[in-house]
């Protein structure tokens, strides 16, 4: 359980460091915040999966690799993922 504080004219909830490790959530990680049936919700603004592909483009661009190699590579092993699914399930 987490306790809510008065900080300004805000309400502040500190998020616990295991939730903010699982999530990959910074100290500068842009939020979205919103009610659903009466709870209230938050999650990162950009998926963990759209941050990591960015951190990825990044470095393979200090590399001298191109965006359009980092896709293909990301879409060859999600096939390759996907036919090992393929060849576990029962046929």
């Amino acid at each position: 359980m987490v306790k809510a504080r008065r900080v300004g004219n805000s309400i502040t909830v500190t998020i616990p460091k295991e939730i903010v490790t699982e999530l990959d959530i910074t100290e500068n990680t842009e939020m979205n915040l919103f009610v659903r049936e009466g709870s209230v919700v938050m999650e990162p603004a950009v998926s963990r999966w759209a941050r990591l592909v960015a951190q990825v483009n990044q470095k393979a661009a200090e590399r001298g690799v191109t965006e359009t190699d980092v896709n293909e590579a990301v879409a060859e092993i999600r096939n390759r993922a996907r036919g090992v699914e393929r060849e576990k399930r029962p046929g």
